[in-house]
Parts: structure tokens; C-alpha cells; sequence
């Protein structure tokens, strides 16, 4: 029969096979309500020969409360006058429930039918009816599925699990799981599949009140494996820390088959197997309905991040010669601990207890022999006796440099963490390049799917999360996906370019567009989109297409892509550009592995710094985007993949922004300023990484002291690439200079720079770094053989033939001033010097580290006491790891 139900969450109320009539009842927001003597009824159709033996009638239904107490609604049900069912009162609670009703065969009719749904008068409240099914029976009897509340209902299933090999008869150990999906019906799955984001796969099938399951899955590496499990035991929400780690979204249905979209009940969802976050579920539910959402992933907000709040990282041993010490594991840096043993123990201690929720740890560059397998991570308040807090075994890591997240409730706040790894891969030694702590699991954004009732069509499910902290993205910055998007997006980013770009970058811009503001074309017709989709034999990805609906091509869309193709010349690679197709297909090395993707890529690009944008038709996402890449002679393969080409387009913007942001002004005043006071507050209570984040953020908006002390943040983080960064930012930038002074940049960043770069010169850097010009002092002509200034011109720029030793020799007699510090931290800085100069480093160190919650500054563009990164007589004192130590110390009035 065909698919009969009355969904009253719509308005208007959706109807399939069937028409509904009412008294005494009215619409209420999503749902109807139905009062003492109300009735609503539904009329349905069954054609000659499709009289069953049975129906089953399920209703979707809550009463409303009465005061503080459960309400009581009790209704009658009939169909053809027949009665279904009499004085049943649907259980009350928070959530609607589904039940279900059978309805005999002998009460039906060819033709017209009717069922009527009718309060009684007794009633005490409202019926508020959300949906009525009626579809052929799956059921043998009468039954009512949510006659009471059900422990598995509002609570997270544990089980404890096993898998084994293919022909093997012997079960080993598996990490538990924990399962919660819950659309607000009431409805367990029946059947459950899900995707880690390492891509391991799994699918299970649950015996009644999933009680147990049985299933197969397929690790990261191929590994297949059947996979079983018993419940452990089933963990209220309302008494678990379980609620706090809950996937929780706001959800709505429709947009399929041009329906419109309607609000639904909150999806609750919580998959854990001890792998990565999950980004895929699909699940049926014994009724025949079933769903599917891809999640859309979020990575773990500085906020919720507390690494910088570790003092000291021990471990049971470490390489000392070769520097893999286990300090490195705080450093965002490709440095690594290697350890001793396939087994081993790191030890972290925090300035104050901090309940973690959620722990990553990253492989290191080698030997996937040494990486963790087993481990326990545990939580003390005096170093000595421990809590277990998260158990994994048989963990293992794709590939080199992989971060992987693991979330627990976090119950307690400790001071000391330890991870114990109780085995490894194999090897003799243990390794990781970096470990990060949480307050909280990083939460999804949001969901896209699709859910489908038995007997009717599936239609659009998607969902926002109603837990994610992050802000929403201006409208400015939303990726563009259609024609009117498209128009807006691209002409702001016209006006930035056009405002920073000089006359040689804009070579092949006509006056015109100039004018305009706008570095495109027409858009291209529908006519026109249509000729080169059939020519292409496929239908063009949704944000592509509405790309070439705005403009018809484009100029210098990113500094090393000058010119896009216009839909009459877009084509296949392999057709379109038949000698570049060659010779990247002709790739070599143990790492290529693009050839077939070359040869069905599509070529959107015309004329680049040797550089293609591709397409590739065989990596398409569920609305249709497909993936996209850069190729370039100076990339070692392909780039990084983007979900889609606005995607490719966002990336490459954000990438000629991060460098021409100070000179493009996209934010409203103020708002870079109170973006910098935030940093400032973040980094002087030694929040480091939020700190460096809101400074970017900042820097983003046009402002030169958040490109600043965020790039002075950085360099205590990681010196050896500070200089690019004091290069790029500070001293190719006159907006920065100007903000923050000469005699500042002349006392930091100069300095610094000059340290940080000395090692790597190959030529003078007068030439990019025109700023030094007019710090670094001016020699004599002759002296010590040096050619004057080294062909420096008046404006300070190098020119050519700059003589390299003569800017060693200006960088080596430049004396940077020296910014007034306080009395107490002057004196622990004379002290420290004097130790230091004794050849008493560690007695140094220690002056300083004491001193340092005593440093403050009145100026607003400092942060930290820089000159212990430019005093050579601090340069054996001042490690990395004691570098990082200085900004994670709360300092001036933010010290503890």
C-alpha cells in the first residue's frame, strides 16, 4: 500500500495518502494539540486487493504537563467506527514518544477509510499528536513500544567487546563501545554502521533492548575482522558525565524533492569505540526507518585547550644527546620523545588542577614499531596515587606526524597526569612528537544526511550543533555556493586585491574592470553552463557552477594563479591540456600515486606560476561538491585536498590576506582592538595558544599589533622560524613599523631577526627586508675590507651586487637599545647575567624563572621580556623548552 501518515511539525501539516479533519483541536508551534472531546480525523485510501490482515497504526505523541506533575491525556482510537484501542494514555515525560497499535483486517474497507483519534473527556491536559503512520503490519499482535520510560531510552549503552580474524576461532579484547542515538521518538536502533576519521569501519546488528550485538569491522589499515559484544551496563544521562561529551544538534528535515525545510526534535549522538572521533553513522530502527549523517568535523578550540597550563614533563627516559627529550611533546615542532622499551611512562605536572576531557597524542616522524598500542592515561593530586581515567588497547596510528583525540568524562580536576604505555607497536623503543589536553572533546558543527520513514521517500536531514562554542563565521567569510554569493564574495575580494596589487600584478586587468572593482567577467548563461555539462558528459559541481554563473572565467584569483578558464575552454586534463596531462601522469617516486587521478582530473585553470587547479570527478561529497587540488612543478605531488573548489578559492584568499591583511581594512573599527587587549590578557595569564589565536584573528582584521605580538608569541614557541615570520610581518611591513614604533622594532624584533637569520644567510637580505636598512648601522668604506654599506641605496634597500659580509658586519656592530624594565626583574636580569657569564646556567635560569611572575610592562604592544631571546649572554640559558617556560608563566598582574 501506499505510504499513509499526517505530519503535523510542518505548517502546513504534511499529508501522504490521506486527508485530516479536526474539532476542538488547534495547530501549536510543531504539533497539533487535542483538548478533552477533540478529534482529529484521517482519511486514507486502500485499493481493491490491498486489504491486509493487519495494519500497524503508530502515533508520535506527548502530553503536556500540568503544573510540576505529569499531565494525563487518555484517548480513544478507531477505525471505521472499529475500535482500536480505548482509554490509552500516552506515558508523560520531557520527549515525545512513538507507540504503536495493531489494526485488524476485519476493520477495513476498500476505498475510504477512516481513523479517528479522540480525547477523552476526563482528560487532564493536552494530547499535542506530532505524527500519524499507518503502514502494512510488522507486527503480529497488539503492542505499545513505549508503555513506561525504558533504562536504555535517556541512557548511554556500554559494552564490552571482541573481534577476531577470519577463520580464527580464538576472540581477543576490543575496546569497549558506547552507543546513544536518540531522535526524540523514542526509538532504539535495531542495526547500527559508523566511519572513524581514520576511516576504520564498522557495522553491527543489536539483539531486542540491545542487550547484545554482533557485526564485522575494518580497521584503518584493512583489517577485517568480526566484531561482537555484551552489554556492561547502561549509564543514565541525568546522573553521567556522559551528557557533557553528548553530540547534541538542533535538527530539520526536508529539502529533498523541492519539499521545504521544518524543525525536528534534537538528535542526541555519542559513538565511541576508542578510535578517532566518528564522521559517519547510518542506523535503521525496527520499524523500518532509518537514517544516515556525515558530521562536519570541527578540530579542538584554543579555549577548551590547557597544555599551557603544564610546568614540567617527565619521563621514565629520554635521548638527551639527540635532543628527543620529552619536553618536546608541549612544542607545536616536528621534534619528538623517544624513550627506552616497548614500554614506558610520561609524567605531566600542571601550575593548577584542571579536569581533562580529552587528550591528543601525535606519532612521531619514524618506526611505526615504536608507537603506542596500549595505554592508560591517569589523573593524581599528589603525584603518588593514582586514578585510572581512559583505557586503550590495540590503538594504532595511520601515518607519521597523525594526530588522534581521545575524550572521557572528566569527572575530577587533577594536578598530575601520567600516561603509562603498557605496549607499543613492536620496536624496542617508545615515541611521540606531541601530547595536547582538553578541557572537552572538540564538538561537531553541524550534520548533513538524510532520514527515510518505511513505506516513504527519504528526505534531507541536517543539523546545527547546539553545544559548539565557536562563532559564527561572518557572512563575508561563508564559503560561496551560489550565483548571488558568488557575486558578493568575489567582489570584496576584488577590492582587496585591487588596493595592494601594483601595476605589474595587474598586467592583463583592463581600465574597465579596474574601474569596476572587479576582476572577472559576465557570468556565464544557463545556455552556456548547460553546452559545456554536455559536452562533459557530467553535471558540474554545485559551487564551481555558480562560480562560472558569476564570472566567465577570472583574473589573478590567488598571487600564483593569474588567469581561470571560461566554460567554452574547460575540459578534461588529459584533453585540454594534453603536454602538461603527460607530464604529470609521468610523475615518479615512491609517493606517487595520482596517475588515474590525472587522468579523469578536469582542468578549471588557464595560466599560473607553473600551476593547475584540478578537479577530480571521482571524489564527490553528498551535496555534490568534488574535490579539488593544486598541482605545481614546485609542490612534490599534489597539494592538499579541499572539499570543494569554493573551498580551494576560501584557502587561497585567506592565504594572500594572511599577507596583505594589514593593508586591507574588512572589519569594523574597534574590533581588532578589543581582539589585541583579549591576546594581551591571554598571553600575560601564559594562555599561549588562545593568546595566539586571538592575535591572528586580530592581525586578520588589519590590525599591525596583533601581527606583531603574535608573531613575538611565536618566536618564543619555536625560534628557529621566527626570523620568516619577523621578516614577512614586521619588517616587510611599514602599517606594523608605524604602529608599533622604531624604537620597539629596534629593541625586539631587529634583534631578534638578526639572531634567528644569521645562521641561515646565503646572500644579504637588504633586498626583502628593506626596514633593516635604516636600523642596521652604516660602516665606514674599507673597514675590515667591507664595501662601504653593501651597495645599500638611500632608501635602504639593497641593490645589485649586495656584498653579503658587509651585512654581517652592519648585523654584528648593531647595538639594539634596551627597553626599561622593572626594578625587581632588572635585577634578576643583572644577577642572571653575571651567573651566566660565570659559566652558572642552571643558576641563571633559575633567577629568572623566580623573576618572571614580576615582569610587566605598561606598554600595551609588549608581552614578554624579549632581550632573554636577544642577550647573547642569555643564549645557553634560554633552551627552547625554558623559551616556552617565560610565556606560559602568568606574568605582571595575571601571576598566581
Amino acid at each position: 500500500m501506499r505510504a499513509t501518515f499526517a505530519d503535523f511539525t510542518t505548517d502546513p501539516p504534511r499529508f501522504g495518502n490521506g486527508t485530516a479533519r479536526y474539532e476542538r483541536c488547534h495547530p501549536d508551534r510543531d504539533r497539533l494539540a487535542i483538548g478533552a472531546g477533540g478529534r482529529v480525523a484521517l482519511d486514507f485510501a486502500l485499493d481493491d486487493g490491498e486489504l491486509p490482515e493487519q495494519l500497524t497504526l503508530t502515533l508520535i505523541a506527548r502530553v503536556s504537563p500540568l503544573g510540576e506533575s505529569l499531565g494525563c491525556a487518555p484517548i480513544d482510537i478507531t477505525v471505521n467506527g472499529h475500535a482500536v484501542i480505548e482509554r490509552f494514555t500516552v506515558p508523560g515525560g520531557a520527549r515525545p514518544r512513538e507507540v504503536a497499535f495493531a489494526v485488524p483486517g476485519e476493520a477495513l474497507v476498500v476505498g475510504t477509510n477512516t481513523l479517528c483519534v479522540r480525547g477523552c473527556a476526563e482528560a487532564r491536559g493536552l494530547l499535542w499528536l506530532y505524527r500519524i503512520t499507518v503502514e502494512p503490519s510488522r507486527i503480529c499482535a497488539r503492542i505499545h513500544l513505549m508503555t513506561e520510560e525504558q533504562p536504555a531510552e535517556a541512557a548511554v549503552c556500554v559494552y564490552r567487546t571482541e573481534w577476531r580474524a577470519p577463520g580464527s576461532v580464538e576472540w581477543r579484547p576490543a575496546p569497549r563501545l558506547l552507543v546513544h542515538l536518540d531522535r526524540g521518538e523514542g526509538s532504539l536502533p535495531a542495526r547500527l554502521a559508523w566511519r572513524g576519521q581514520d576511516g576504520a569501519e564498522a557495522s553491527i546488528g543489536f539483539q531486542p533492548a540491545m542487550t547484545e550485538f554482533y557485526g564485522h569491522r575494518r580497521a584503518a589499515d584493512g583489517t577485517l575482522t568480526e566484531y561482537r559484544g555484551a552489554l556492561e551496563g547502561r549509564s543514565a544521562l541525568r546522573d553521567s558525565a556522559w551528557e557533557e561529551v553528548m553530540h547534541r544538534f538542533r535538527t530539520e528535515e526536508g529539502g529533498a524533492a523541492g519539499g521545504g525545510r521544518h524543525l525536528r526534535q534534537e538528535l542526541r549522538l555519542l559513538i565511541e569505540d576508542g578510535g578517532p572521533p566518528v564522521e559517519r553513522v547510518i542506523w535503521g530502527d525496527p520499524s523500518g526507518h532509518s537514517g544516515t549523517v556525515s558530521l562536519l568535523a570541527a578540530e579542538p578550540g584554543p579555549e577548551a585547550e590547557v597544555t599551557d597550563l603544564v610546568t614540567r614533563v617527565r619521563a621514565h627516559s629520554e635521548f638527551t644527546e639527540a635532543g628527543e627529550v620529552a619536553e618536546n611533546l608541549l612544542h607545536d615542532s616536528w621534534h619528538k620523545w623517544l624513550g627506552h622499551g616497548g614500554r614506558a611512562w610520561l609524567e605531566f605536572t600542571l601550575r593548577r588542577p584542571v579536569a581533562v576531557g580529552h587528550y591528543v597524542l601525535t606519532s612521531a616522524n619514524d618506526v611505526p614499531g615504536r608507537d603506542p598500542r596500549d595505554w592508560t592515561l591517569k589523573g593524581s593530586n599528589d603525584g603518588e596515587h593514582w586514578v585510572d581515567l581512559d583505557t586503550r588497547v590495540e590503538e594504532s596510528f595511520a601515518h607519521r606526524h597523525q594526530p588522534r583525540g581521545f575524550t572521557f568524562p572528566a569527572h575530577t580536576a587533577y594536578g598530575h597526569y601520567r600516561l603509562e604505555i603498557t605496549r607499543n607497536a613492536g620496536e624496542d623503543h617508545v615515541q611521540l612528537s606531541q601530547v595536547r589536553f582538553f578541557t572537552s572533546a572538540p564538538q561537531p558543527r553541524g550534520f548533513i544526511g538524510h532520514y527515510q520513514r518505511a513505506g516513504e521517500a527519504p528526505t534531507g536531514y541536517r543539523g546545527t550543533s547546539l553545544s559548539a562554542t565557536t562563532e559564527p563565521e561572518p557572512e563575508s567569510k561563508a564559503l560561496p555556493r551560489t550565483v548571488e554569493r558568488w557575486r558578493s564574495y568575489l567582489a570584496e575580494y576584488s577590492a582587496a586585491i585591487l588596493r595592494v596589487a601594483d601595476d605589474e600584478d595587474l598586467s592583463e586587468v583592463g581600465d574597465d574592470q579596474r574601474a569596476a572593482g572587479w576582476l572577472g567577467f559576465e557570468g556565464a548563461d544557463e545556455e552556456s553552463l548547460l553546452a559545456l555539462e554536455e559536452r562533459l558528459g557530467t553535471r558540474l559541481p554545485p559551487s564551481y557552477r555558480a562560480f562560472l554563473g558569476a564570472s566567465d572565467g577570472w583574473l589573478n584569483i590567488s598571487p600564483f594563479m593569474w588567469r581561470m578558464r571560461a566554460a567554452k575552454t574547460v575540459g578534461w586534463l588529459r584533453e585540454a591540456d594534453p603536454e602538461t596531462w603527460a607530464v604529470i601522469r609521468g610523475g615518479e617516486g615512491e609517493d606517487w600515486d595520482d596517475t588515474a587521478l590525472m587522468d579523469r582530473a578536469l582542468l578549471v585553470s588557464e595560466e599560473g606560476d607553473a600551476q593547475h587547479w584540478l578537479l577530480d570527478p571521482a571524489d564527490v561529497s553528498e551535496d555534490g561538491e568534488w574535490a579539488a587540488y593544486i598541482w605545481a612543478s614546485w609542490y612534490p605531488a599534489l597539494g592538499d585536498r579541499h572539499a570543494s573548489f569554493a573551498e580551494l578559492v576560501a584557502e587561497e584568499r585567506t592565504g594572500f590576506e594572511d599577507q596583505a591583511a594589514l593593508d586591507i581594512r574588512m572589519a569594523r573599527p574597534g574590533s581588532a582592538g578589543e581582539l589585541v587587549a583579549e591576546g594581551r590578557a591571554q598571553a600575560l595569564r601564559g594562555e599561549v595558544r588562545k593568546a595566539m589565536a586571538t592575535f591572528e584573528r586580530a592581525a586578520v582584521k588589519g590590525s599591525g599589533a596583533g601581527a606583531y605580538l603574535g608573531t613575538i608569541l611565536g618566536a618564543f614557541l619555536d625560534i628557529s622560524v621566527a626570523h620568516h615570520w619577523i621578516r614577512n610581518r614586521v619588517l616587510g611591513d611599514p602599517h606594523v613599523i608605524e604602529v608599533i614604533g622604531r624604537e620597539q622594532i629596534r629593541a625586539e624584533a631587529a634583534p631578534l631577526y638578526l639572531r634567528c637569520a644569521a645562521e641561515e644567510w646565503t646572500g644579504a637580505p637588504g633586498g626583502y627586508v628593506s626596514a633593516l636598512g635604516d636600523i642596521l648601522p652604516r660602516l665606514p668604506d674599507g673597514v675590515d675590507g667591507v664595501v662601504g654599506a653593501g651597495g645599500v641605496s638611500a632608501g635602504g634597500a639593497a641593490t645589485e651586487g649586495d656584498d653579503t659580509a658587509a651585512w654581517v658586519a652592519r648585523a654584528a656592530a648593531f647595538v639594539p637599545p634596551a627597553l626599561p624594565e622593572s626594578r625587581t626583574f632588572q635585577q634578576a636580569l643583572d644577577l642572571a647575567r653575571a651567573l651566566a657569564d660565570r659559566g652558572a646556567i642552571d643558576q641563571s635560569w633559575a633567577v629568572i624563572e623566580a623573576a618572571l611572575p614580576h615582569w610587566h610592562s605598561d606598554s600595551p604592544h609588549r608581552i614578554a621580556p624579549v632581550v632573554l631571546l636577544t642577550d647573547p649572554a642569555f643564549r645557553e640559558v634560554i633552551t627552547p623548552a625554558r623559551a616556552r617556560r617565560v610565556v606560559t608563566t602568568p606574568r605582571g598582574e595575571f601571576r598566581e
